[in-house]
């Protein structure tokens, strides 16, 4: 920060008139912290005065989707708007959670943003449907509640058959959707 204590606006707003009548250098100490204060002042008046423009961040991004996608070992299933794939729990019976506490942490509900009042499906997909769940309003197939699974990355499945219990949700008719 720059010390303009020696100046006040006297008269036009345009016009500093010197304090006291006349102008005092501020010490360099007092310019922006010093050489490495000056150096980071002086930087950032180099720097382009606009910046790249920002994507708008739009509801459409932060919204829960659904769509279906080709994986050539499982055929077509469902996969969330970042990619991964989603799977259900077969422990879960109705009116019974069986993935609660440290389960989500391994495999995070797929739940509706905030404000959100319904997903984003894609093109072919049916079938779902939301519930009220342990992590908020949760998305359903064919009424059983979905998750993603920690260990997958965009286009993987890891989680199919994990414990007997996790499987990828599996499409039975090939909608079109994109192929890994």
């Amino acid at each position: 920060m720059v010390n303009l204590e020696p100046f006040q606006t006297v008269g036009p707003l345009d016009k500093p008139v010197a304090a006291r009548g006349r102008a005092r250098r501020p010490k360099l100490g007092r310019l922006a912290g010093g050489a490495a204060g000056a150096a980071l002042t002086l930087a950032t008046l180099a720097a382009p005065a606009t910046a790249a423009p920002r994507p708008a961040v739009t509801m459409a991004m932060a919204m829960t989707s659904v769509k279906s996608v080709t994986v050539a070992k499982y055929g077509p299933i469902l996969e969330d708007g970042k990619g991964l794939a989603l799977y259900y729990d077969t422990a879960n019976k109705p009116g019974h959670w069986a993935c609660t506490g440290q389960c989500l942490t391994f495999w995070p509900a797929v739940v509706l943003a905030k404000g959100q009042k319904k997903p984003v499906i894609g093109k072919g997909v049916t079938g779902i449907t939301t519930i009220k769940g342990p992590s908020g309003v949760q998305l359903e197939w064919d009424h059983r509640p979905l998750y993603t699974f920690i260990k997958d990355k965009a286009g993987t499945v890891k989680g199919q058959n994990v414990g007997k219990v996790w499987f990828v949700a599996q499409l039975q008719s090939a909608p079109s959707g994109v192929a890994y």
